[in-house]
């Protein structure tokens, strides 16, 4: 009886050997067929990863162009809205330029009314008044006393309408013709400009130079050669318009 119980488990234990030895071999067989499937899933997966990764980066890349070209655009929009505010202000400063340059275009010819006006008049003109303002040698500015000489002349002319004042400088026969041409429009202009400040119109002043006074090429005196160093102005008094 203990001999065939223990033929038994000598039996049982084979087979649990045989089984066992059985499912290593199984277990083997199985991961050298799942290997290869696993390593072609792994490759797949890395595949698609990477081709997921690569899309991910072009759609990355052309959002990055969409913004940059939407950025160039505002800034090219900014820029066009800037030079048509520039155009539009220079539109704007031409179109007063034209505005004052017709104004000025008007203004000139009513002057050049009254010069005609003037000018027609110009046969009728008598003489009113002629004062004369004397220089220091080699001097052309103005004294007190020729100020004030002045000042009367403007007095005189300031509630006439038609009237021309001549303006001429003299010299001495001291230094050369040249020298003394220069001297002598030199005082005119110091004259003409004293008018001018006293609010006398400069289209009614006519102004030369003449050089050595004629009355000083004869006899050279002390006295003489004073008369001689001067500006002669001479009031002309046209007919009032009614």
């Amino acid at each position: 009886m203990r001999t065939s119980n223990a033929v038994v488990g000598f039996s049982g234990l084979l087979m649990m050997v045989a089984l066992s030895s059985t499912g290593c071999a199984t277990k083997k067989f199985v991961q050298e067929q799942v290997n290869p499937v696993q390593q072609r899933v792994d490759a797949v997966d890395k595949k698609q990863s990477e081709a997921l990764a690569s899309l991910d980066a072009k759609e990355q890349k052309d959002i990055s162009r969409v913004e940059e070209r939407a950025i160039t655009a505002d800034s090219k929009a900014s820029d066009a809205a800037r030079a048509a505010q520039m155009a539009d202000s220079k539109a704007a400063a031409a179109a007063e330029a034209a505005r004052s340059a017709n104004t000025l275009a008007q203004a000139d010819q009513a002057k050049i009314g009254d010069l005609t006006v003037e000018f027609q008049n110009m046969d009728n003109l008598k003489l009113s008044a002629t004062e004369s303002v004397l220089f220091g040698l080699n001097k052309s500015a103005l004294s007190d006393e020729a100020k004030a000489k002045l000042d009367q002349i403007v007095q005189q002319t300031s509630s006439l309408s038609r009237y021309v004042l001549e303006v001429e400088g003299f010299t001495d026969k001291t230094g050369s013709k040249e020298y003394n041409l220069v001297l002598s429009a030199r005082r005119a202009d110091a004259v003409m400009r004293y008018l001018v400040d006293k609010k006398v119109p400069l289209r009614r002043i006519h102004m030369l130079g003449l050089g050595v006074d004629q009355a000083a090429e004869g006899e050279s005196t002390p006295a003489t050669r004073k008369e001689a160093r001067r500006v002669v102005v001479k009031v002309w008094i046209g007919p009032e318009v009614k």
